[in-house]
Parts: structure tokens; C-alpha cells; sequence
């Protein structure tokens, strides 16, 4: 089969100084590059804790900080949160310390997952639609700027003071992917403007001593017209505490390759968003990869070059799911790969909750 990458079950060491595309092209073990991946710190038991000093808030404005040392690991997955955290439970004997959940703007604040993550030691990551449930109505950043949403993000605010006063902080974000061609919202030039209006109500109704706003951009690499640069769409640091990018490695995209890395991808806008916004904390707010059998290697090179290239980035949210926009991509996890970021986690530099 061609591309096909071998990958026995051997743990041999392999040096942490591999090039950069080693684990794909030279058909590296799966077990000896998971050795390498965790040569340097040695290996932890799988749920090493959260700072919650860091990470859950616990100043007065209760932001979520990046922890000093490490990275949180999250999922983005479309199942119930109790389902979804069996499953990685399950998988990985332990619970990611971030977990999306998906709601619309008209449907007010997710209060039973959100509530069901915070009690299990997680944080909620909140996207929130432009629209209300199957996207029967659809709200763009024009309907937001003119005060047509007003009423619903107000009710979003309250219900936000409501879930904080009880469980504290969370992680929060709105029109998402502004520089892309596939969304109702997308490519609008008052998307800045429509985020503002948001945070002022938030911040109006005493919201935003909760949420910690994720501005979340798509990179552009390899995605041609399909993909602006980001920057333009870009609120204002006032408006954002973390800034999140998006990477696929979506084999479905022509531009895509077996051999494309997540580096390829994240290096150059990453390299630009740090240059303009030093003093942001960084995150890759979604990340995925077509399966099959070279998923498992480039999980492992992907978590290897955050924590050895991109220490800047202290939050990774996978995105488990099929998603149905562009055509349709697949970014699901098998047991294979599964089993691979077990292997992985088991490094403390990653953020499990025990």
C-alpha cells in the first residue's frame, strides 16, 4: 500500500534531534518514537493535575492563566459530556483538562455540561454560534453590530455570572474561523466590531470576570483563497485574553500532502500572531488529521514539536469529530491513535486531571 508507515511495537530510544519529518518518511516505530517523545522528562503516571492556581482562575477577575510549565489537552468531540467523558476516561485513565461544548447564541448559557466538566475537575471551553439549534435562523456580524442579538447575549451574560458565581471560570469564544470562506458569519469586515459588542455586554452584565475570551483564527498555509490571513479580523487585545489557532492537515485538501506536518502548517501565522501580540497566552484552539495508519506518527511528531518548538503554546484542543463543513473532513480518533496519546500523556507536560 503506498504511504503505508510499519509501526511495531518496540520502545528502543530514539534521539530527540530526529529531522523534522523522520517519523513519516524513514517509517520510525510507533513505540520507538513515543520513547523519544518522552526521553528528555522521563515518564509520569498518566493524569498528572492541573495548577488550578493557573488554570481555573482564583484572582479576582478569575482568568484562566497558562500554566507556568506544560500544556492543557483538550477535545473537541459532538457526543453528550457524560458520554465524552467516559470515552477519554476510558482511553486515556484519566480526563482531559479542557472539553468543548457547542451551543447558539439563542440558547442561552450550556449549564448542565458545563457544569457536569467543572465538577470532574475540567474546564469548559464555550463556542458559541451566530444562530440558533440546525441553524434555522442565522445572525451575521451586522445583526450583531445594530443590537438585533442584544437580548440573547445579554441572557448568554447572565446566565455566564450565573454558572461562574457557582463553578468559576471558563474558557469562551464566538465566530470562530472569521478569515475563512465556509462559515455565514465568515469574512465579514465588521467581524472586530461584532466581537466587541459582544465583550461590552458581557462585560456590562459582569460576564467577563468568568470567561476568558479565546479569539480562535484558522492558518491559512495551504488553504489558498479559501483562508485570508487572519490579522484583519482581529478585535483588539482589549477584547481577547487567549488567542487560539486552528491546524488540519485535512487530506481531502489538494495542497495536503501524507508527509505535511503540523509544523508546516502552524509555523508562519503562528511566528505573526506572536510578533503582534507578545503578550497573549497561546493556544491551538482546534487540531486534527485525517486517519489512518499515519495518525498515530503524526500525533506523536505534532505533540512533540509543541512542547519542543512551541513552548509559547499552553493549551491543544483536538477536534475528534467529522466536521461538515469543506466538503466534509474526518479528524476522528481510532483505538490505534488512542492508545497512541495514552502513551503520550503520559509525559506530566501535558495537563490531565487525575
Amino acid at each position: 500500500m503506498k504511504n503505508r508507515i510499519d509501526l511495531p511495537h518496540s520502545m528502543d530510544i530514539v534521539s530527540d534531534e530526529l529531522s523534522r519529518r523522520d517519523v513519516l518518511k524513514e517509517g520510525i516505530g510507533l513505540g520507538a518514537a513515543l520513547a523519544g517523545l518522552g526521553a528528555a522528562s522521563g515518564h509520569a503516571a498518566t493524569g498528572a493535575k492541573i495548577d488550578n492556581s493557573a488554570s481555573s482562575g482564583g484572582g479576582p477577575d478569575h482568568k484562566i492563566r497558562p500554566p507556568a510549565d506544560g500544556c492543557l489537552v483538550g477535545f473537541y468531540k459532538p457526543d453528550p459530556p457524560s458520554d465524552c467523558i467516559r470515552h477519554y476516561r476510558t482511553a486515556f485513565g484519566a480526563n482531559p483538562s479542557l472539553f468543548a461544548v457547542w451551543s447558539h447564541i439563542a440558547e442561552r448559557f450550556p449549564m448542565i455540561g458545563a457544569g457536569m466538566l467543572k465538577e470532574r475537575g475540567m474546564l469548559p471551553y464555550i463556542v458559541i454560534y451566530p444562530g440558533v439549534a440546525r441553524q434555522l435562523e442565522k445572525y451575521e456580524p451586522g445583526d450583531i453590530v445594530n443590537g438585533q442579538c442584544d437580548r440573547y447575549i445579554k441572557g448568554l451574560a447572565n446566565d455566564a455570572v450565573t454558572f461562574g458565581k457557582k463553578h468559576g471560570s471558563f474558557f469562551f469564544t464566538t465566530m470562530v474561523e472569521p478569515n475563512t470562506d465556509w462559515w455565514y458569519w465568515s469574512r465579514k469586515p465588521n467581524i472586530p466590531e461584532a466581537v466587541r459588542h459582544f465583550w461590552e455586554i458581557f462585560e456590562d452584565q459582569g460576564a467577563n470576570r468568568y470567561a476568558t475570551w479565546t479569539w480562535e483564527a484558522f492558518c491559512p498555509t495551504r488553504y489558498g483563497f479559501r483562508v485570508d490571513d487572519p490579522e484583519p479580523y482581529y478585535p483588539g487585545d482589549k477584547y481577547v485574553d487567549w488567542i487560539g489557532l486552528n491546524v488540519f492537515a485535512n487530506l481531502k485538501n489538494k495542497y495536503i500532502r501524507e508527509d505535511t506536518m503540523f509544523r508546516d502548517l502552524l509555523s508562519k501565522p503562528f511566528e505573526r500572531m506572536v510578533a503582534n501580540h507578545p503578550g497573549k497566552p497561546m493556544m491551538v484552539s482546534e487540531f486534527g488529521r485525517t486517519p489512518g495508519e499515519n495518525q498515530p506518527p503524526w500525533l506523536i511528531d505534532a505533540f512533540r514539536s509543541i512542547k519542543n518548538e512551541y513552548p509559547k503554546i499552553k493549551a491543544a484542543i483536538w477536534y475528534d469529530n467529522i466536521t461538515a463543513v469543506h466538503g466534509g473532513q474526518d479528524h476522528t480518533l481510532d483505538r490505534r491513535s488512542l492508545n497512541t496519546l495514552k502513551e503520550i500523556f503520559k509525559d506530566p507536560y501535558w495537563k490531565m486531571v487525575s
